[in-house]
């Protein structure tokens, strides 16, 4: 029996063939008209921004952990250059390996401060600066006055659509051979864990993201300042400097240096931005220090897994579709929801245990419409074979199996 389902298989594979190309040639028009015109702006805009491992960030990530690695994070609040100094000359004390500065001194002010915040920069050699690149020109270059220019500066920049209002999860680890800010930090603490990005070099990376600001080991101006500090703790470690947040701010309220990222308890509607910058560097950091990199699946091969699998169940949709007409639509929409179902479940399983990314949209949307394109393509080839008297033949539709 087995062997007489496969000749029968491969005595139609042609025409399979053929309706699995109509089923994605349909899918490939669909997609067009949907992502480019205006009417459905709203509509792609919250598509786009919403990926299926947003529910392992909001349901299954232990939000609870925090980070026991060589990394601290410092909030500078809202203190002046002076105080900045002082508190770079006070960790400084503790002999970390790496100082990030995520800060940018963009102007020259008061005389006195900035002579001191100068001297402070040029005095410690394992700091690292930010700037923020102009790349593709839609955003001018913003960098540290020449004052307060360091040798070791990389870009900040992250990746977003726009970042008011759309969900952070790409970042560059080089551009233009440049390193970013993150992989500059890991060059100077240990180049041996910088192998991973320069293999990415200037490719996208999914941000793995583990926590926020209360996962990491984190400390503030006043707490370091404090001369009961136990400045040794931060021995090798690698310290980042950044604001955070003041102490007397208001919940969810929108700031400047915040962004929207998949660990935002609403997954979907308006809800504010939840991450500050620095926090999300820490993420970064985090993972090239675990090397816990995310394998995304190209767009081509998302495209050729979701051809596969619907040729894998297009046989037994056909099948029911011309033998068993009064049930199809009923045994079709039940596998459409148990396979849906499995497919979620599996995609968040292949990245929160195996690191891998497969982008699960085509896949789903050609199983949940390959009825309505049976059907379609069923009208089609009546339609060319009766009313445009086309020389066509089909081994299932119109009568010809």
């Amino acid at each position: 029996m087995p062997a007489k389902r496969y000749k029968k298989r491969r005595k139609y594979s042609a025409e399979y063939l053929i309706i699995n190309l109509f089923i994605f040639t349909g899918i490939w028009l669909l997609s067009f008209v949907v992502f480019n015109v205006f009417i459905f702006d709203q509509f792609t805009q919250a598509f786009k921004d919403f990926t299926l491992t947003d529910i392992y960030y909001t349901q299954i990530l232990n939000q609870n952990k925090i980070y026991k690695g060589p990394l601290v994070l410092v909030n500078i609040e809202n203190k002046n250059r002076e105080e900045i100094a002082f508190l770079l000359q006070r960790l400084e004390e503790g002999k970390p390996k790496v100082v990030g500065l995520d800060v940018i001194f963009p102007d020259k002010k008061d005389s006195a401060s900035d002579e001191l915040l100068k001297q402070t920069l040029h005095r410690y050699k394992n700091l690292v600066s930010p700037y923020i690149a102009s790349f593709d020109k839609s955003n001018a270059e913003v960098r540290n006055n020449e004052y307060f220019q360091i040798n070791s500066s990389a870009f900040v920049n992250l990746i977003g659509e726009d970042r008011r209002f759309s969900t952070l999860r790409h970042y560059f680890p080089f551009f233009n051979n440049i390193p970013s800010f993150t992989t500059a930090i890991m060059q100077l603490y240990d180049p041996s864990k910088i192998a991973p990005l320069l293999n990415r070099k200037q490719k996208k990376t999914e941000i793995r993201y583990y926590g926020n600001v209360q996962n990491f080991a984190y400390q503030t101006f006043d707490d370091v300042m404090n001369p009961g500090f136990t400045i040794d703790s931060l021995k090798d470690k690698i310290i980042l400097i950044g604001y955070m947040g003041v102490s007397n701010e208001k919940a969810n309220s929108f700031d400047e240096d915040k962004f929207f990222t998949p660990l935002n308890s609403q997954l979907s509607g308006r809800s504010h931005p939840d991450m500050y910058g620095s926090v999300v560097n820490a993420n970064i950091l985090r993972m090239a220090l675990d090397k816990d990199y995310i394998n995304t699946f190209p767009s081509l091969l998302n495209w050729v897994l979701a051809f596969l699998i619907s040729w894998i169940f297009l046989p037994m949709f056909v099948n029911w579709y011309v033998h068993k007409a009064v049930w199809f639509h009923l045994f079709t929409v039940f596998i459409q929801l148990l396979f849906s179902i499995f497919f979620v479940f599996f995609t968040i399983w292949l990245y929160a245990w195996a690191n891998i990314k497969v982008e699960s949209s085509v896949v789903l949307i050609a199983i949940l419409l390959m009825g309505d394109f049976l059907l379609l393509y069923d009208h089609l080839v009546k339609f060319l074979k009766y009313k445009a008297k086309w020389n066509i033949h089909s081994k299932f539709f119109e009568g010809g199996h």
